[in-house]
């Protein structure tokens, strides 16, 4: 009697934090298209500093607004929506990197500001629906 030995399946570890970064990446990319679509430039993306972190800050080119923008990406919104994921706690930090971007850029006491939410899920064709929330808190 022979034993048949078979390969076990060659599994590959899947790295979630890296797949995370990416969606990441490619939601902001999504977000930064959709603002230049409003009119805005793009001012810096993944702005860090001791306070935390930006996603994207954008200038509407009529207005000269200054918008501070937080990216959420999500491939399901089956347990909650994706701007839901922006608290209190979140919103604290968004104002303090902001504050320090003022400040790090010298803009003008009087520069009107703004903090949004866009919201990037895809569809079951991995489609890109966008959800932008301007002024979805204040400073």
């Amino acid at each position: 009697m022979t034993e048949t030995i078979r390969p076990r399946a060659f599994r590959h570890p899947v790295d979630m934090s890296l797949i995370r970064k990416i969606l990441g990446s490619r939601g902001e990319r999504i977000a930064a298209r959709h603002l230049k679509g409003t009119g805005c430039r793009i001012l810096a993306r993944n702005f860090a500093c001791p306070m935390g972190e930006l996603d994207l800050v954008a200038q509407h080119k009529a207005s000269g607004t200054v918008i501070f923008v937080e990216v959420k990406t999500r491939r399901d919104e089956s347990v909650a929506r994706a701007e839901q994921a922006v608290g209190r706690t979140k919103q604290r930090h968004i104002v303090g990197a902001a504050r320090f971007f003022i400040k790090q850029r010298r803009l003008p006491p009087d520069t009107p500001l703004r903090f949004d939410v866009v919201a990037i899920t895809f569809d079951a064709q991995n489609r890109p629906q966008v959800r932008h929330t301007p002024s979805a808190f204040r400073a």
